[in-house]
């Protein structure tokens, strides 16, 4: 499957952040969707995304993280994009602080998109 790249819209943090999505050669078996790479000024991370059951109306994922990253303190994400625009969740935290954050913007662009 190709590729799909595109840009995050800017923040006050990140000006010219952007990601890369590359998708899963097969994952009707694996809850493994494919590799999300989210590139900005201060970091460069690649993470597996993992989709998993939601308890609420909307998608469940889990990040883990192939690099470093921005925290180091940090393996994985749990990324909640809910049905309802307004409500997405994740436990980075940037999301603590701001109420939005890249991973939940790469998400839902790629959603969107009808990428993942």
């Amino acid at each position: 499957m190709p590729v799909y790249t595109d840009l995050l819209a800017p923040t006050k943090s990140e000006r010219h952040g952007a990601f890369t999505w590359a998708p899963a050669e097969d994952n009707a078996t694996s809850p493994v969707a494919g590799v999300l790479t989210i590139t900005g000024k201060r970091s460069h991370c690649r993470y597996r995304v993992e989709e998993h059951p939601a308890d609420e109306p909307g998608r469940a994922f889990v990040l883990r993280k192939l690099d470093v990253g921005s925290d180091r303190t940090e393996g994985h994400y749990g990324c909640f994009l809910a049905a309802e625009v307004g409500f997405d969740v994740c436990d980075c935290r940037g999301f603590v602080s701001t109420r939005n954050c890249k991973h939940l913007s790469s998400l839902r662009q790629l959603t969107e998109a009808e990428k993942l």
